[in-house]
C-alpha cells in the first residue's frame, strides 16, 4: 500500500516509521526539510506538497498541531484535495474539533474521499512502541479501510461513531489529564510545604485510589528531576481545552472543572512556559508557595 504521511513531527515521525517497517510505500512531506530527507534516506519518497501526496499515495496520514494547518493540507492551495481520487482514504491523526473533522470529511466525499478523524494518545513512547491509544471516527468502510494502518500505530482502537466523534473522545482526554495535573500539583505542593518528602508521597500514592497515569509519568521523569521540557506542550493543550470548551458551549454542557483547568494554563503560559510541558502545573503553584517538589538532598 502506498502511504502519504504529512508531519514529521514527534508523534508523525515515529508513526510513520512504524508503517514503513511493516512493509509499506511511504510518500511523505513536511515543513522542515531536513525530517524528510533523513527519513527518505532509510526508505520512502519525498514530496514537495500535499497535492503531491495526494497523487501518488492510496491513504494520506496528516499529523500537525492545529485545526488550522489540517485544513490548510487537506483542503488549501495544494492541498490534498487537488489531487483526491475515488477510493482514497484520508486519516487525520491531529487533536481538532468536531466541526474541522465534518468539514473534512464533507470535503472527500464529494471527491469519493473516506476520512477518519483518529486523534492519538500515548506520547512519543507509545508512538514509538506502537501502542496508542486511537480515538476513530468516521464511516464504517472508512474505518474497514483504515484499520490496517491503525493496527500498526495503536495498541487500543476504538471506533466511536461518524467523522467528528474520535475529535470528541480525545477531547475528553485531554479534559481528564488537565484537571488531574492541576490536582497532582496542589497535592505534592500542599504536602512538601508541610514537610513531606515528595517521592515517599509519590510512592505510597501510586498503590492508593489517587494513582494516576499522570502522576506515574510525570513525578519520575519531569517534576522530581527538575526538568520540564514537553513532552506536550501547554500550548497544545491549552490548544485543546479551547476546542473542548467550544464543544461543551455548542452542547449546553457546563465544564466547570476544564474551564478552571484551561485559566491556570493560561496563566502558566503568560509567564513564558507554553513551550514546557503540562506538567508545568507544579513550576506555577511551586513559585506561588516558594517550595520546591523535589527530594530533599539529604537523601
Amino acid at each position: 500500500m502506498k502511504i502519504g504521511y504529512i508531519g514529521l513531527g514527534k508523534m508523525g515521525l515515529p508513526m510513520a516509521t512504524n508503517m514503513r517497517a511493516a512493509g509499506h510505500e511511504l510518500i511523505v512531506h513536511n515543513r522542515s526539510q531536513p525530517k524528510v530527507e533523513a527519513f527518505v534516506a532509510d526508505g520512502g519518497v519525498a514530496a514537495n506538497s500535499p497535492a503531491e501526496v495526494a497523487a501518488q499515495a492510496d491513504v494520506i496520514c496528516v499529523n500537525v498541531p492545529t485545526p488550522e494547518i489540517s485544513l490548510e493540507i487537506l483542503l488549501g492551495t495544494d492541498g490534498a484535495v487537488e489531487n483526491a481520487r475515488d477510493g482514497q482514504l484520508w486519516i487525520d491523526f491531529g487533536t481538532n474539533g468536531p466541526d474541522t473533522a465534518r468539514t473534512c470529511a464533507d470535503a472527500g466525499s464529494s471527491k469519493g474521499v473516506g476520512y477518519l478523524d483518529a486523534p492519538v494518545s500515548g506520547g512519543p513512547g507509545g508512538a514509538e512502541a506502537g501502542t496508542l491509544a486511537v480515538f476513530v471516527g468516521g464511516s464504517e468502510s472508512s474505518f474497514a479501510q483504515g484499520k490496517e494502518l491503525l493496527d500498526i500505530i495503536g495498541g487500543k482502537i476504538e471506533h466511536f461513531g461518524p467523522a467528528g466523534t474520535g475529535c470528541i473522545a480525545k477531547l475528553t482526554n485531554q479534559m481528564i489529564i488537565a484537571s488531574i495535573r492541576a490536582a497532582n500539583a496542589e497535592a505534592f505542593v500542599l504536602a512538601v510545604k508541610n514537610g513531606l518528602n515528595p517521592q515517599q508521597l509519590y510512592e505510597t500514592l501510586m498503590g492508593a485510589f489517587a494513582a494516576n497515569r499522570c502522576m506515574e509519568v510525570d513525578l519520575p521523569n519531569l517534576v522530581l528531576p527538575r526538568d520540564y521540557s514537553a513532552r506536550f506542550a501547554v500550548d497544545l493543550l491549552l490548544k485543546d481545552l479551547g476546542l473542548a470548551l467550544e464543544v461543551g458551549r455548542q452542547s449546553g454542557v457546563p465544564l466547570i472543572a476544564t474551564a478552571q483547568a484551561d485559566q491556570l494554563y493560561q496563566e502558566i503560559r503568560s509567564k513564558g512556559w507554553g513551550d514546557l510541558d503540562a506538567a508545568a502545573t507544579f513550576k506555577r503553584l511551586e513559585e506561588i508557595v516558594g517550595v520546591e517538589v523535589t527530594v530533599p538532598s539529604s537523601e
